[in-house]
């Protein structure tokens, strides 16, 4: 209709022809936009088209098919939450060409050169190309608004209903002229080219004055200067108020013809919609919009790097042919606020007109991912519409326009559609990362944190985290709330089943939802605990002003109660999804099974009891839901288990609740650990479930009525049992027939709560490749948490009168525990030996209730019979000693049981059938358990016994050559020295210090002899084992092992007797100068005493001294003849606990022969090793220096009973 030239054809700006384009860019086109205003507004009649020439305007004609391929790509992205592709740069085929009637232009060939290089988002610009008087045509706009105010709906129907076509005078044909010579201009031909009469007249006959204003105010819209036109300052602000005049013209013009358009006929509202689409006004302003974010965005880029852009681009760039430096004061503020507001009112509008079944055609997917304008489609659905929102919302440099953008999307909910959920789940993400950004800056400024965020925000308004708080609550309350409510008593009908998906959308991501706003509760809490007042510290500090803590504390609670009320088990879910993520990163103590919870969870805590809506009782039955049926949450992590998450947080929960509230809600707790039992969760849960059970039990221990307590018993009951069976589950039957329990040959772990499931993982994978056997890793943490809680909680939970029903279950546990008792051979030790510690400690602890004692008593007896019984760690030493003492204190019988049975491994004859070395090692393996017994009792426990005790040692030191008996007699008497008081030890003495003096005899007989045979047969025989017989009737071997570990077990008691305080044993101080020399003493020396000759004697020590030295010179390579051990008051000296050689002993003798000889002492006080502690505490006063020797000596004590214990272990390195 416009031309028949082939260069340009009708329904395309792309002038293909490069003469003709050459042409047209010259020429000048006018725009007569202003003298039309008059015409409409003042009819001065006569006037003629060419007496105004200044308003002129060039179309630019960038948009060609392969421009982009020719743009260097903008360093800009969108929100990564969308899958819209392309966002800025629009490829081949995919410009929208806003004048053509078609959606897309035609291919051209890509041969051709691009003349400009200009953003396919600037399509939509019109240029002047001189300047025009803007103030009257602002006049002529202004009274059109003025009238729109003054009589709305009135004017509103006049312009509607009146044809400029309806009479005919010189100024509507004037009227009509111009606006097809304007048209033609727009579309790149000549203002002045000669039209035919029929063209225009054909073209506006039927417009109506409503469709004049809306082209004309959408022309001013996009009307700037071009860059080659002198403007001042000005006409640019002249231009901009024209701008914004024709946005509010349009404003106030939809948002009456919405109101119109709901009480008029069906007619009136296609017509309104035909001019709409006839006029593209959807298109036009979301071309606007988009280009105002875009230039905001490359502004801000620009002023970043310093440079100015727009020269680098080769070509012309829109920037050196549009004059936008208006724009560029305010980044385009001014003009996206109106254009926000002119969109709403036209998303309401075309509501109102837009036939529903238009929305059919077009694949909901289609266009959220294309930034062509889509014909039919309502602009919610347009992907330009869903792109402008995130884009905008992701510039951190525009924070000011967010709340504007925040207020389009909640005021145009209802009129979403079925892209509803596309559009909430897409702008809940954008916000809820917004607002972390906002949080972490604010930690990073504050100096809370030292991670830098993604971006740095400046120019915050005041109340932006508010106000995107509101805005997330806005949106999740209108797709999850109930449709009676608040949000839906627009007068707009929403289909319930968008609504149904936009829902199921949000519950989706509120996980990701809840992150957020528990970040903004932790950094409030933060902020509420700081010494500074909050406003006081985040002024001096941050950009960020969080302002009212009790504010956003209030619209958090405003946000979440609705949704646990109407959405429990989602929002329960996520809370346990965000517990995960804040679990710490440094591992706590290794040795917790249920791992202790962070600061960051302890808040989770807090926000669910701030919830009015989450009573005790409400997470109880919410939390039992999520078990039953954990919501699908977008996974993470691979081992992430929602269940075990969910009842760490409640575990800590209940920790945390008064217990009024716990006892109240017993009957829903109840039924969670019923449920719960049945449920078959993960091995960690049913450990919580333990955990919360025994919190519930500690807080309170009487359930008032009697069924509730046979409930609890019931309950705990299969809680335990089903621990139980995972504590089991590493052992395996050895005998189809019998119940007869073994562990797996495999690996175990230690023991630690927070990487439970990480560390189970590893260890699965490593298990795999290397054996057959799944190994039940669980099975320690198991056995741990029984050792922790399972004594305690039977004890309350069956009262006296029912302790009777706790046997059967024990005796249950008792034979998953058994089989890792068995199993600690030192071949096994090491994978087994966690398992072992959790099960000695668990025995230990059952073994404090003497109700406890049928279930275990039989087990634990034989195991101290095994002959591997000392064979363990020296960590579970202790809780053996707790188990041995229980076991012989809690009824008379065992103990005496022990002593007969030493008694008849002493008394039964040699019998023909058994060997003497088996029968010796019996009777010494008895006696090491009698002495372990007492070592394990209070101090005088057994004194009663003692004259048994001594008859037992006695007769065992009557055999002789037993090296390996006599060991374990010196421990005995070592354990007597710690655990029987002096006066009761009077009778032993003399036994003691025989055999002391026997073995120190046989040492210096051995070494003697030794040195005879190496004198007289050379060096060549002193290496072999050699046997003598001393006059004593024994026999010694000098390199046998075992009269090497009597040597070392003797010189351990006298290390003993010598590190102990003399007043606890003022027997050995009468013998002491036989052992070792006392002051000063110059032994050896000849001496006359009345005219005989005589030699004084020679202490043990210094004669053994001696012998050993020229022994060690014989060997210089390993010579130790002056080495000596370093020496502290109440401490032992000796510290091996097996030698290889005599020699080993040299420095221990070294040191004796020195310390209580040296000449510094006097045979007083001092000489006393023990009275040297004085020297550690001068100048106090008597009372004070009976005190500290008081602890020291209680510490001394400790010190040397560790050692002693670690004397009982065999074939361990005892560290």
């Amino acid at each position: 209709p416009y031309s028949s030239n082939p260069a340009t054809p009708d329904h395309t700006l792309q002038v293909d022809d490069p003469q003709a384009r050459k042409r047209s860019h010259s020429s000048i086109q006018l725009s007569l936009k202003g003298k039309i205003m008059e015409k409409l507004a003042d009819k001065s009649p006569g006037a003629k088209p060419k007496i105004k020439k200044i308003k002129r305007k060039e179309e630019e004609r960038q948009r060609k098919a392969n421009q982009a391929d020719k743009l260097r790509p903008p360093s800009i992205f969108f929100g990564d939450s969308l899958d819209l592709e392309n966002w800025y740069s629009c490829g081949e085929g995919e410009v929208s060409e806003i004048e053509s009637d078609t959606g897309s232009p035609r291919r051209r060939s890509s041969s051709a050169p691009p003349r400009f290089n200009i953003h396919p988002l600037y399509q939509h610009v019109l240029l002047y190309l001189q300047l025009y008087d803007s103030s009257r045509a602002l006049h002529a706009l202004s009274a059109i608004a003025a009238m729109l105010r003054a009589a709305p709906s009135g004017f509103v129907s006049a312009i509607s209903t009146t044809s400029i076509n309806n009479t005919y005078t010189p100024q509507l044909s004037l009227l009509q002229n111009l606006l097809a010579r304007h048209r033609v201009s727009v579309m790149g031909k000549d203002f002045y080219c000669p039209i035919s009469q029929d063209s225009h007249s054909h073209s506006f006959r039927s417009a109506m004055y409503l469709e004049i204003i809306i082209s004309l105010c959408l022309y001013f819209l996009r009307s700037y200067y071009s860059a080659h036109v002198p403007a001042g300052p000005q006409d640019l602000a002249g231009n901009r108020a024209m701008q914004l005049t024709s946005v509010e013209v349009l404003t106030l013009l939809f948002s009456e013809l919405a109101k119109v358009t709901g009480g008029s006929a069906k007619g009136f509202a296609s017509f309104i919609s035909d001019v709409l689409s006839k006029c593209k006004v959807q298109k036009v302003v979301l071309h606007c919009l988009l280009s105002s974010i875009f230039s905001a965005q490359k502004w801000h880029e620009q002023r970043v790097a310093g440079v100015n852009m727009a020269t680098v681009e080769e070509g012309l760039s829109e920037d050196s042919v549009i004059n936008l430096s208006e724009d560029q004061i305010d980044s385009c503020s001014a003009v996206q606020a109106q254009l926000l507001r002119l969109l709403q009112s036209l998303v309401v509008l075309e509501h109102r007109v837009l036939l529903p079944a238009d929305e059919g055609h077009v694949n909901p997917q289609q266009p959220m991912t294309s930034l062509q304008y889509l014909h039919g489609q309502p602009i919610t659905a347009q992907g330009m519409f869903l792109c402008s929102v995130i884009r905008a919302l992701h510039q951190h440099h525009a924070c000011k326009m967010h709340p504007q953008w925040i207020g389009l999307i909640t005021a145009t909910l209802p009129y979403m559609g079925r892209v509803l959920r596309r559009v909430v789940a897409s702008v809940t993400l954008q916000l809820c990362r917004n607002l972390d950004n906002l949080l972490q800056q604010y930690r990073y400024e504050t100096g809370i944190t030292d991670t830098r965020p993604q971006w740095m925000a400046l120019c915050i308004p005041p109340d932006l985290i508010l106000t995107l708080l509101e805005g997330v609550t806005a949106i999740i309350h209108y797709c999850l709330l109930d449709p009676t409510s608040q949000y839906h008593q627009l007068q707009v009908s929403v289909d319930q089943k968008h609504l149904a998906e936009a829902r199921s959308g949000i519950l989706s991501i509120l996980h990701t939802i809840m992150s957020s706003v528990t970040l903004l509760w932790s950094v409030l809490h933060q902020a509420d605990n700081s010494d500074k007042p909050a406003a006081a510290s985040a002024a001096s500090t941050s950009n960020i002003n969080l302002g009212s803590t009790k504010n956003l504390r209030q619209q958090i609670l405003e946000l979440l109660g609705p949704i646990s009320m109407n959405h429990g088990a989602h929002f329960m879910a996520a809370i346990a999804y965000v517990w995960n993520e804040r679990k710490q990163v440094k591992t706590p103590v290794r040795n917790k099974v249920i791992p202790v919870a962070s600061e960051e969870q302890l808040l989770l805590v807090e926000l669910v009891r701030s919830v009015s809506a989450m009573r005790t009782e409400t997470v109880m039955q919410t939390v039992k839901e999520v078990l039953k049926q954990p919501p699908a949450i977008a996974k993470d992590k691979k081992h992430l288990s929602l269940e075990v998450c969910m009842l760490q947080f409640f575990y800590s929960y209940v920790q945390r609740i008064p217990v009024s509230s716990l006892v109240d809600s017993w009957p829903s707790l109840l039924a969670l650990l019923k449920d719960s039992i049945q449920l078959g969760l993960p091995a960690p849960g049913q450990f919580l479930i333990l955990g919360v059970l025994n919190e519930f039990i500690l807080k309170n221990p009487n359930l008032e009525s009697k069924k509730d307590q046979r409930e609890l018993q019931d309950v705990t009951h299969k809680v335990v049992e089903a621990i139980g069976t995972i504590a089991g589950s590493s052992l395996e039957q050895t005998t189809w027939l019998r119940r007869n329990l073994e562990v797996k040959p495999s690996p175990q772990i230690v023991v630690d709560g927070t990487n439970l499931e990480a560390d189970v993982e590893d260890l699965m994978l490593t298990v795999m490749e290397a054996s057959s056997f799944t190994p039940s890793v669980y099975s320690v943490h198991a056995l741990t948490l029984l050792a922790e809680v399972l004594a305690h909680l039977l004890d309350m939970v069956f009262y006296s009168d029912e302790k009777e029903k706790v046997i059967p279950l024990l005796v249950n546990i008792m034979h998953y525990v058994v089989p890792y008792l068995r199993n600690h051979r030192n071949n096994t030790i090491a994978h087994n030996a966690p398992s072992y510690r959790a099960c000695i400690q668990l025995l230990s602890s059952l073994s404090g209730y003497q109700y406890t004692r049928r279930a275990w008593k039989k087990e634990a007896f034989d195991l101290f019979m095994d002959h591997t019984f000392f064979q363990m760690d020296s960590s579970c030493v202790s809780h053996w000693r707790a188990i041995i003492d229980h076991l012989m204190t809690h009824d008379k019988t065992t103990f005496r049981d022990l002593m007969t049975r030493v008694a008849v491994a002493q008394s039964s004859s040699l019998s023909l059938f058994t060997n003497r070395d088996a029968e010796l090692e019996q009777r010494a393996m008895l006696l090491k358990r009698l002495a372990f017994t007492i070592y394990s009792s209070e101090v005088d426990q057994y004194q009663k016994y003692l004259p048994d005790i001594q008859e037992r040692l006695v007769e065992s030191l009557r055999l002789p050559q037993v090296p390996i008996l006599h060991a374990q007699v010196f421990l005995f008497f070592r354990v007597l020295l710690l655990r029987m008081s002096p006066q009761h030890l009077t009778s032993l003495w003399p036994t003691m210090i025989t055999e002391l003096v026997q073995v120190f005899l046989l040492m210096e007989q051995e070494l003697t002899a030794d040195e005879d045979i190496s004198r007289t047969s050379g060096p060549s025989v002193a290496g072999l084992e050699t046997t003598y017989s001393g006059g004593n009737g024994f026999s010694t071997s000098y390199n046998s092992q075992r009269w090497l570990n009597l040597y070392l077990s003797a010189c351990k008691l006298l290390d003993l007797a010598l590190a102990l305080p003399p007043e606890s044993l003022p027997q050995f101080q009468m013998y002491r100068w036989a052992f070792i020399p006392e002051a000063s003493d110059d032994s050896g020396l000849e001496v006359r005493r009345q005219g005989i000759h005589q030699r004084e004697f020679k202490p043990y020590i210094v004669r053994l001294v001696k012998l050993l030295r020229k022994r060690a010179k014989k060997n210089p390579e390993e010579d130790c003849s002056t080495q000596t051990l370093s020496w502290e008051p109440g401490h032992l000296m000796l510290t091996l606990y097996v030698i290889r050689s005599m020699e080993q002993l040299l420095p221990f003798f070294n040191l004796l022969s020195q310390v209580f000889s040296s000449k510094a002492s006097s045979r007083s006080g001092p000489a006393y090793a023990h009275n040297r502690t004085d020297a550690s505490f001068p100048s106090h006063k008597e009372g004070h220096k009976l005190e500290s020797q008081k602890v020291f000596w209680s510490r001394a004590r400790q010190n040397i009973e560790e050692m002693v214990e670690k004397d009982f272990l065999e074939g361990l390195i005892k560290t």
